[in-house]
């Protein structure tokens, strides 16, 4: 079956993009609030786009008409966020973080997660394995809706000992001792399976 885009509604759009475009990783982002707390949310629509610049994307979208996701929000007061890759035994702690809070409201304390000191103005999830500490590089609104993508720039990354090794002049992730969640479509989710190795060709 044909779907033609232009005859669908948004949200129609919204359901086959996220059931079709799959795998999607997770970008587990976290915020000052203005009260000093901090806001944490995960996001699908995410990719990587450059090295150098390392610069990543986000689109978020708002809650409501007129009132942007606290993620966005602070993103665009602070200009800074702490992004995190979130780790298969994370899930529940990652969909719990999804829940509609009212704006100051910490997500953190709902979930039951620690903090430990990252960079100085933020600090990082203790349970997650890989922490990219990320300033706001651009933003830009996308058509007649709400989504705005919000580009980040890399400053630092944390990634636990136990899961990086060194080779040659690069750092290996282990993605099994990672094991990237990450999202479908629905209410679903996926964990790394089967890894098949393939050397590029020259």
């Amino acid at each position: 079956m044909r779907f033609q885009f232009d005859q669908l509604s948004g949200n129609q759009r919204y359901h086959l993009i996220t059931q079709t475009i799959t795998p999607r990783p997770i970008a587990w982002v976290m915020t000052k609030n203005d009260n000093e707390s901090f806001n944490l949310a995960p996001f699908s629509y995410f990719a990587p786009l450059s090295s150098d610049p390392a610069l990543l994307v986000i689109s978020i979208g708002n809650k409501t008409d007129t009132t942007a996701k606290d993620t966005k929000y602070n993103l665009i007061r602070e200009k800074e966020c702490v992004l995190h890759i979130p780790s298969g035994d994370l899930i529940h702690a990652v969909n719990d973080s999804a829940a509609n809070l009212d704006y100051g409201e910490s997500e953190l304390s709902k979930a039951k997660l620690s903090l430990l000191p990252f960079v100085d103005t933020l600090p990082r999830i203790a349970e997650a394995k890989v922490a990219l500490h990320c300033r706001l590089y651009d933003i830009h609104k996308l058509g007649k809706s709400s989504l705005e993508a919000c580009y980040l720039e890399i400053l630092s990354v944390h990634i636990d000992d136990d899961i990086m090794s060194q080779s040659e002049d690069r750092i290996v992730i282990d993605n099994n001792k990672l094991n990237p969640l990450a999202r479908l479509g629905g209410n679903d989710y996926a964990l790394i399976g089967e890894t098949v190795t393939i050397k590029r060709p020259n």
